[in-house]
Parts: structure tokens; C-alpha cells; sequence
């Protein structure tokens, strides 16, 4: 399961990007997690000492998308629910939003990712995959990352494909996007998520988001690609009224026969599975 390779025009707007390298907080964190018996005290005063990804876990933590009957206010006890493995998921997730805050119109960006992260972590539980519960929020909250990260590299000039894409979807923006500036908002947004190092299942969804007619192919490159993509696709279209870019009709109509095969459902029962992430 190799890294994804930059092109030469990749390497060098993802450098114009200033992504910062991991606080370091996360890399205790991940240090914690390699242990075989990790402490999990130690992870809860780190994370503690860290103001924004204190708040952050904690505004995941209470989100719906953990269910809780009350709400956590106390970063140890989040720590010892949550366990180490998905504290430190929660909290690269939590950081790696931090680090790309300085991207342009990110504000507007995160409201609608947020609902469609929640979305994609329903969809994980209803394709009985709640294993994959964090790396559905992750691919839902930042597949779509590359759109503001070349906004902020090219500008007004990247105006035209946006409105491009809301006119017709961001599918549509891909091959103009290369023509113009040599990357799509797809693979630099997989790029993104990789210099992070998020699992290669989230970075190859990223990356093949678009082709949900290649679904046999992902398995290739990782085992659980595929129902990420799927999940991603599920919650796209359950959220359309907020974002109706991120998933037109067109799109939903192009891909759905090839979603319902793989559940293993009609149609109808596809569009039931949806109803029921919102």
C-alpha cells in the first residue's frame, strides 16, 4: 500500500500550501499509541496542555456523532471513554483542521463538512461498519479540502472553476482544474491528508472519490477504500441541501446503480438507507 507519488506541479503548490508539520502533542500522542501498554494519564495531560485540541476533542466528543446521553466537559474522562487508539484519531483530525485554518473562506468550508462528516459516520454505522466510524468522519470532513487549498495558492483565478462546479458539481472541475493549474482538487486534497499521515483507507478515498464505477479497483490499494467511498457517497447525498455542489442529482443518478450493487439493494432500499442518515 504505497504513499501517493506527487507530480512535479503537486510537489510545488503543495509546498506554496504552508501546511505546518504535526504539533507536537500529536506526536506524544502517537508515541502513546505505538506502546504496547500506552498510558493513558500521560495522553490526557498532554492533550490537556494543548488548548485547541483540548477543545476540539471535546466538541467532537459531544458531537452526534458519539451519542452521548450527557454532555463531557472533563478532557481525562473524554481520554478514558474514547481509548487511545480513537483519541488520537479524534485528535490528528482536530489538529489537522487547526493547521489548515489560515486557507481562505474556511469558516463557511468547515459548516458544511461538519454536517457531512456527521453524515458519513451514520452511513459507517447502517453499512455495518461502526469500525470505521472515525475514518468516515475524517474522509467526510476533509475530502474536499483541496478545493479551498487551491483558492488559496491561485486566488480569483480559481473563481471560475468554483463557479464551474456550481453550476454542474465539483466532478465536473477536475479536468479543468488540471488543465489549468496541473492538479486536481482531489488528489491535493489526499495529499494533504497523507502529509498528516491519516490511514491510507481515508487517503485512497480521498483521491478516488470520483470513482465509484472502479469500486473492485480500491480493494487494491487498501481493503477498506472502497466503503469509505461508498459511506462518503451515502452521506453526499443525504446532505445535499446544504452543499448541493458537493453532490448533484446528475451525480447521485451516475452513481447509485453502482452503490445499490454493492449493498446489495434496489434502488428504493437505497434511497431508504439515505432518509435515514438525516
Amino acid at each position: 500500500m504505497a504513499d501517493l507519488v506527487m507530480s512535479q506541479e503537486e510537489e510545488r503548490i503543495m509546498g506554496q500550501l504552508m501546511i505546518p508539520s504535526q504539533p507536537t502533542v500529536l506526536r506524544a500522542i502517537a508515541a502513546e499509541v505505538e506502546k504496547e501498554e500506552g498510558d493513558l494519564a500521560q495522553v490526557a495531560r498532554l492533550v490537556s496542555e494543548d488548548v485547541s485540541v483540548s477543545g476540539g476533542i471535546l466538541l467532537v466528543v459531544n458531537s452526534p456523532l458519539f451519542r452521548r446521553r450527557r454532555e463531557i466537559s472533563s478532557i481525562r474522562e473524554a481520554v478514558m471513554l474514547l481509548g487511545l487508539q480513537r483519541v488520537y484519531s479524534v485528535a490528528r483530525t482536530v489538529a489537522l483542521r487547526n493547521a489548515l485554518s489560515h486557507l481562505p473562506r474556511m469558516h463557511e468550508f468547515w459548516k458544511s463538512s461538519v454536517t457531512l462528516a456527521e453524515a458519513c459516520g451514520a452511513a459507517a454505522r447502517r453499512v455495518k461498519r461502526p469500525d470505521l466510524l472515525d475514518d468516515a468522519y475524517l474522509v467526510g470532513l476533509f475530502h474536499l479540502v483541496g478545493v479551498p487549498a487551491l483558492r488559496s495558492v491561485f486566488g480569483e483565478a480559481y473563481e471560475t472553476v468554483e463557479r464551474q462546479a456550481d453550476l454542474k458539481g465539483w466532478p465536473s472541475a477536475i479536468h479543468e482544474e488540471q488543465r489549468r493549474y496541473g492538479v486536481s482538487h482531489d488528489r491535493l486534497g489526499a495529499l494533504i491528508t497523507q502529509r498528516w499521515r491519516a490511514p491510507t483507507s481515508v487517503i485512497q478515498a480521498t483521491a478516488h472519490q470520483y470513482q465509484v464505477q472502479r469500486l473492485d479497483m480500491l480493494v487494491t490499494l487498501h481493503p477498506d477504500a472502497r466503503d469509505l467511498l461508498v459511506m462518503l457517497k451515502l452521506a453526499l447525498r443525504a446532505t445535499t441541501a446544504v452543499d448541493p455542489a458537493r453532490m448533484t442529482y446528475a451525480d447521485w443518478e451516475a452513481t447509485q446503480d453502482f452503490l445499490a450493487d454493492y449493498l446489495a439493494l434496489d434502488v428504493q432500499s437505497l434511497d431508504a438507507l439515505v432518509d435515514e442518515l438525516t
